[in-house]
């Protein structure tokens, strides 16, 4: 009696087995897309810090996560980026996320971008903000060609694209400049 329930179970068992094997060459098997690729590792509470020729920090960045490619591209999340460089007060820039594509040095800030800087002319503090900023470190050069907001004591204003080099201390907005003075006695 045994021997014909242990026969029957394996008879039922390679019955399944066939069946699943022939159901194999049905099943239509995608290749994985380019985009779906994971990263080689994964930092938490990650910092950078950047050195001038001199040995002296020129630029620090912090990001919650950070996931680094194969490619050499890497994303951050909660992304913080203090401009040191320059004669005066630095650039602080927070974004909730950032890339850097494989073979650039830009830094791409992305989501609600806020920079916090100064007029070049008389040294007031500003805040910029933008959907997207670009920071490049051998440049010097904060830049976005997107929507941008300035707020400032004494100025406020609007413009599509701007770019502003922390080493000579210079901002310029491109286009659509809308600005409002706020004169004080």
């Amino acid at each position: 009696m045994t021997r014909i329930v242990v026969a029957s179970i394996a008879v039922a068992t390679l019955a399944g087995l066939l069946f699943t094997l022939t159901r194999i060459d049905d099943i239509a098997l995608e290749p994985a897309a380019d985009n779906d690729k994971l990263p080689r590792y994964t930092l938490t509470g990650a910092a950078l810090t950047r050195f001038d020729a001199d040995g002296q920090p020129a630029m620090k960045a912090t990001a919650a996560t950070l996931e680094y490619f194969d490619d050499e591209s890497a994303n951050a999340t909660t992304l913080v980026v203090d401009v040191l460089s320059g004669p005066k007060t630095p650039w602080h820039i927070e974004a909730p996320a950032g890339m850097l594509r494989a073979g650039s040095r830009d830094i791409e800030l992305t989501g609600d971008v806020v920079a916090n800087g100064q007029w070049p002319d008389n040294g007031e503090a500003l805040v910029l903000r933008s959907p997207t900023m670009t920071v490049n470190p051998d440049t010097h050069l904060l830049r976005t060609a997107a929507a941008v907001e300035v707020d400032s004591k004494t100025r406020n204003g609007t413009a599509v694209g701007m770019n502003a080099n922390w080493q000579k201390q210079d901002l310029r907005l491109l286009d659509n400049v809308k600005m409002r003075y706020d004169v004080t006695r």
